[in-house]
């Protein structure tokens, strides 16, 4: 069913990395988005008021911040596709991040407000009337809605989209909460228990969680989050299967919204090579990477000494001293020169260090230093620790 959706609503719809068509997925999810929430929340309103169940208009009200939802996450996809200008070199493709902030604000705000009205129904009791027409129509809604956050789910996962993905598991947990909500109305009809605020208070808090989650998810990209490890191996792998590649190092990704990448890479090159070839060669890097991912990357070209036996040696010895180092934060080092002098040879080098762990570098540098020595006293270290800004 979703693959027919795709097929029919969007056009050229197996080129996600397009930003053309990943907008006009996101304009397909939030149209029925809008279509389905604001259905179900008129007739839940209208049933809840009938039959006096605060479970329910606590359900519907959930249903009118989801379709306001999608209303923002439309409105937020139509201005990230605003061009780059003077001010804003990198597009506004953030909006759309900033859109989920302010949905997820919404949804704490009636969260917080139907959590107030289940507690007063459960202080001054609840004067709930059971009818079998509105659990059939719930378990119907229940249904529908079902089905539309599968498909919001699935289509988020297809184009990679926090928000989309967010939307629909938003809708899940609404489904969740009419679920409990027919449970209640059947414990009522068989028992008598009257546990309509109960419910009520039940599906605040999934009210409150799915505001919760949604704020995480849409904070995190706009502080800076680390890179989906996966592109970061697909654009590893492109570069360090080009032919006069030796190594890469100093990969860092800029996410500046949806579709809106941009990377920097050190690549190593042999030092003896023709420095034009190697150039043309970073170039095609750069557009093949262009052309199969849609992000911009700017690679920095670092000759390598691959023969000098001193550098060899050093990287032995390094290695050695720095694999057991790793569960300690250290990750790798590279960018290893040798600068001889008239009374003493610098060994150079850059060591990576995991973010968020608490590593004594003296301590590194001179268990590293001590190793090197062996080779030859004249040998200095030096160390220029810096951090990983991602993991393939």
């Amino acid at each position: 069913m979703k693959e027919f959706m795709w097929k029919t609503f969007v056009k050229d719809y197996e080129n996600v990395k397009d930003p053309v068509v990943r907008n006009n997925y996101t304009k397909l999810t939030g149209t029925l988005g809008i279509i389905v929430n604001t259905t179900l929340s008129i007739i839940k309103i209208i049933i809840g008021l009938a039959t006096h169940s605060i479970a329910v208009i606590a359900d519907g009200a959930h249903d009118i911040a989801d379709s306001l939802a999608a209303c923002i996450t439309l409105l937020g996809a139509r201005l990230a596709r605003k061009p780059a200008d003077k001010n804003h070199p990198y597009g506004h493709a953030r909006i759309e991040y900033l859109c989920g902030l302010v949905v997820s604000v919404i949804v704490v705000t009636v969260g917080f407000e139907l959590m107030k009205s289940s507690v007063q129904k459960v202080i001054e009791g609840s004067d709930f009337e059971f009818a079998w027409s509105t659990v059939i129509i719930i378990v119907l809604a229940i249904i529908m809605k079902g089905s539309s956050a599968l498909f919001t789910i699935a289509t988020g996962k297809r184009i990679n989209s926090l928000p989309v993905i967010a939307a629909g598991t938003d809708n899940r947990n609404d489904v969740i909460s009419s679920i409990i909500i027919v449970i209640s109305m059947l414990i009522n009809y068989f028992t008598g228990l009257q546990l309509d605020g109960y419910m009520g208070c039940v599906v605040s808090l999934f009210i409150l969680y799915s505001g919760y989650e949604l704020t995480k998810e849409t904070i995190s990209p706009l502080l800076g989050e680390a890179p989906d490890p996966e592109m970061v191996s697909e654009i590893a792998e492109m570069v360090e299967s080009t032919p006069g590649v030796l190594g890469i190092h100093d990969f860092i990704v800029h996410n500046y919204g949806p579709g809106k990448v941009f990377c920097s890479i050190h690549v190593e090159v042999d030092s003896k090579g023709d420095l034009m070839e190697s150039h043309d060669m970073i170039d095609q890097i750069e557009m093949k990477v262009k052309k199969a991912m849609n992000i911009d990357i700017t690679c920095h070209m670092d000759p390598v000494e691959v023969d000098n036996p001193v550098r060899l040696k050093a990287m032995e010895v390094i290695e050695r001293v720095v694999d057991p180092m790793k569960e300690m934060g250290v990750e790798s080092f590279h960018d290893l020169r040798v600068v001889p002098g008239p009374t003493h040879t610098n060994i150079i080098f850059d060591l990576v260090l995991t973010p968020g762990k608490k590593i004594d570098q003296d301590m590194v540098k001179d268990q590293i230093q001590a190793e090197i020595r062996k080779i030859d006293p004249t040998y200095f270290i030096v160390i220029n620790f810096e951090m990983a800004y991602s993991w393939a």
